[in-house]
């Protein structure tokens, strides 16, 4: 019961944060999204929105449970629910056009990792983003699930060390939530 609750409250307050990132990578028909940490679907469900092919990834089979159910009839081939974790994503090399992680990157267990997996799963000119919740240094408990503004900084520094290009993090409002986001692509080739 405790999963399901809280599979409900990551469902609140979190449409405005799907459809910024959404916007920001400029998700739209033709593209394969990637959704790392993706709970209930809610920001799959905004891909598909957008007339993309969405797999969302999740470690917790009871969240993936939940997002096709919540999912509905719109569940099918361009929209798949699959079992995984940031450091071994499902997901054939070179087979996604957007890949994003929207308040799971803090959860990764290792972040070098994540992001070397998700630079082999993006096809080049890929785009990457990653957003958190602004959290203040030194929070604990609930208030620490986020980033700092140096933990993005930190996440940007290692997703360039592993290959990304056009690496940046801004600070950005998304409905009443203050967001730290970092996007990257995937260079279209390699420097030669």
């Amino acid at each position: 019961m405790s999963g399901l609750l809280i599979g409900v409250v990551m469902l609140v307050g979190r449409g405005p944060v799907s459809r910024l990132v959404a916007d920001l990578v400029g998700v739209g028909p033709g593209d394969r999204v990637l959704d790392v940490g993706c709970g209930p679907g809610g920001a799959v469900r905004e891909a598909a929105l957008s007339g993309a092919a969405v797999t969302g990834v999740d470690p917790a089979p009871l969240m993936l449970r939940l997002g096709r159910s919540l999912s509905g009839k719109r569940s099918g081939p361009g929209m798949v629910f699959l079992q995984g974790t940031a450091e071994a994503l499902p997901v054939p090399d070179q087979t996604v056009t957007v890949a994003w992680a929207i308040s799971s990157a803090h959860h990764w267990a290792d972040i070098p990792a994540g992001l070397r997996e998700l630079y082999r799963v993006l096809e080049p000119g890929g785009r990457l983003i990653i957003a958190e919740r602004l959290t203040r240094p030194g929070a604990r408990g609930l208030a620490a699930h986020g980033f700092t503004e140096t933990q993005a900084a930190e996440m940007a520094a290692a997703a360039q060390s592993v290959g990304f290009a056009v690496v940046q993090h801004d600070t950005r409002r998304a409905g009443r939530r203050m967001l730290v986001t970092v996007r990257a692509r995937r260079p279209a080739s390699k420097p030669g």
